[in-house]
């Protein structure tokens, strides 16, 4: 238990030590501010699930890490892309079906709704309400605890209810 403790504070000077760098580099790799700080996160992440095989350059970890938050940033990108490409076809689906009427514009206001959400719900909401994933499913595509995707989508779930009036 006390190397556990040891290296959660190891960690923690880690991160202070190296997380400025990389914020800043996070911020110049994408459009907002939310996407930058889940970029961080992300990179920190994967920086203590690996951290018995970091690669040193010179003797730092920085080198490592800002490939690692570039990863990330394109990964993020794709995301946000196929999130896009979704949104568009749903919209082409329903524009197709106009018969639906109310079901149809029900459909735009919750894709849109969802749109509009922070990036961390917008992606929980994505796989599961949209795709079907599960908790644990989309814990494990978006690198999280079960818990958290719980939290996230119950956060989405109470701004959609405020937005909608209920």
């Amino acid at each position: 238990m006390t190397a556990v403790i040891r290296d959660e504070r190891a960690f923690e000077e880690f991160y202070d030590l190296h997380a400025p760098a990389v914020a800043r580099f996070a911020w110049t790799l994408s459009p907002t501010a939310e996407g930058a700080q889940d970029i961080l996160q992300e990179t920190f992440l994967t920086a203590w699930k690996r951290r018995g095989s970091i690669r040193l350059v010179a003797g730092s970890a920085l080198p490592w890490l800002l490939t690692t938050c570039r990863n990330h940033a394109r990964n993020h990108a794709r995301r946000e892309r196929r999130w896009n490409q979704l949104l568009e076809l749903r919209e082409e689906s329903i524009a197709a079906d106009a018969s639906e009427g109310a079901a149809a514009a029900d459909l735009r206001w919750a894709l849109e709704a969802i749109a509009g959400l922070p990036e961390g719900e917008r992606h929980v909401c994505e796989l599961c309400l949209l795709q079907g994933l599960t908790y644990a499913e989309a814990a494990e595509v978006l690198g999280l605890t079960g818990a958290a995707v719980g939290k996230r989508l119950q956060r989405a779930r109470t701004r959609l209810r405020e937005e909608a009036g209920e």
